[in-house]
């Protein structure tokens, strides 16, 4: 079972989700041969969260990675199992490479892996919140520096051990890509120079139009890498015996988020954060347990990233662990009465020990609590409620309009959520481990605000 996460990747910028600019042609592949799912909501707007739920089937409430840097728990806790722990113990070979220190080991996403990879530079000092770490080198032509690396080189060292290992019996790999999240690292110059890229050394890695003009660059690059998997998968054999989960953790504001809501980078709860492409390519012989869903299948139903634990072990015939929240998304293949579901995510900006709050919009200065069904959206925000938003995703899909003035039943009915899951706790208070690596941060542009806009 291949999991590939691509991080910082918007849906709306893959052509298979109907971006016309061509810049993933190994992604539509995939997906004209798999099922689509439109309207997938990650569970945050930043990584190690966001991940934590795609592995455990748990909303940060309940699986404990409430927090990305400070004081509060930023491990997921020993106690909470993870699809790889669960693999791990029936037999199964389990191994992840991953390219950036917000899925390192330090967030404790390693847990049920027998071969982790991060090639991060974990000796470094950890935060002082008195100093803002800024960010030190960008458009750097290198596979690797001590915060990140380039997806070839993630790609090289996972399909080494596929060569290795893929024989050995049932296998779990997945493989994180960063390359869309920031310029720290880019693509080669001679595979720029051939696209007419140029690399502009003086220009601040902070300036919205630079970042908006690699954005979809980096994702052509990101994506060749991606194609060379599924490449491997075909030659050896292994691809009609493979579940290929494809799913972005969260996207990014650019100058679209920018010029709607303010804010450039992620973090925040509207849906150039949360909505993710996720595809799922399921063999024939897995297939065959819902009729009905053929390749190249489009679901429209509302799904969440907490459904991928319990897809993955229906079709493997294993048992769901206790405390899971998501749900086996086979019955809407199989074409079954399905009960609606609801997403739910979370931004605690006032939890963050290291982020610089008075960089982010006014009214975004809050710990924010999304709840969504298909058609509305609740963003609450905790501190100061009257600043909390609704809106009608049927008539207002960009989120430009809050009407929570107009439809205060509808607000209600979603706030019974989080009294209905306790969401709003936030412990455990205090993980007992070192804070995150300050100088990581810095190297990955999280100057304690995330993404300035210049």
């Amino acid at each position: 079972m291949l999991l590939v996460t691509l991080d910082t990747t918007r849906a709306d910028h893959l052509g298979c989700y109907g971006h016309a600019a061509g810049a993933t042609p190994h992604l539509d592949a995939l997906a004209e041969e798999s099922i689509r799912f439109d309207r997938a909501l990650a569970t945050a707007g930043l990584t190690p969260m966001s991940h934590a739920s795609m592995l455990t089937g748990r909303n940060p409430y309940a699986h404990g990675l409430r927090v990305f840097y400070g004081d509060l728990a930023h491990r997921l806790p020993n106690e909470v199992p993870s699809l790889p722990e669960i693999l791990s113990d029936l037999g199964w070979r389990t191994a992840a490479f991953v390219s950036a220190y917000p899925v390192s080991q330090v967030f404790g996403l390693d847990r049920g892996y027998q071969t982790f990879s991060s090639a991060v530079d974990n000796s470094l000092g950890s935060i002082d919140p008195s100093q803002k770490q800024r960010p030190t080198k960008f458009w750097v032509d290198a596979r690797q520096n001590k915060s990140q690396r380039r997806s070839d080189a993630t790609c090289d060292a996972a399909m080494t051990w596929l060569e290795e290992h893929a024989e050995d019996g049932p296998w779990h790999l997945w493989v994180h890509l960063f390359d869309v999240h920031d310029f720290s690292l880019v693509p080669p110059v001679a595979y720029a120079r051939a696209r007419e890229v140029v690399y502009h050394p003086e220009v601040p890695p902070n300036n919205l139009a630079a970042r908006e003009a690699l954005y979809d660059f980096e994702l052509e690059f990101m994506d060749g890498q991606f194609g060379r998997l599924i490449e491997w998968l075909k030659r050896s054999g292994q691809y009609d015996n493979t579940i290929v989960l494809v799913v972005g953790d969260h996207g990014q504001g650019l100058m679209d988020g920018y010029e709607r809501h303010g804010w450039p980078s992620h973090r925040l709860l509207y849906d150039w954060s949360l909505r993710v492409p996720f595809l799922a390519h399921i063999p024939a012989n897995e297939g065959a347990r819902f009729a009905g869903a053929e390749q190249g299948l489009v679901v429209h139903d509302l799904v969440r990233t907490t459904d991928i634990l319990p897809t993955v072990l229906e079709l493997l015939d294993l048992a769901l662990p206790a405390g899971v929240e998501g749900r086996s998304l086979l019955p809407i293949l199989r074409s079954e009465m399905d009960e609606p579901r609801v997403a739910y995510a979370d931004a605690l900006n006032l939890q963050e020990r290291y982020v610089a709050i008075e960089a982010l919009p006014e009214k975004q200065r809050d710990d924010l609590y999304a709840v969504v069904d298909l058609r509305w959206k609740l963003i609450h925000h905790k501190s100061h409620p009257e600043h909390s938003e609704l809106f009608d995703l049927q008539s207002d899909p960009l989120e430009l309009v809050n009407v929570i003035a107009e439809f205060p039943e509808e607000a209600r009915r979603l706030y019974r959520f989080f009294e209905e899951h306790d969401a709003f706790r936030k412990g455990p208070l205090d993980s007992g481990n070192s804070p995150p690596n300050a100088a990581a941060l810095g190297d990955l542009g999280y100057s304690g605000a995330d993404s300035d806009a210049d």
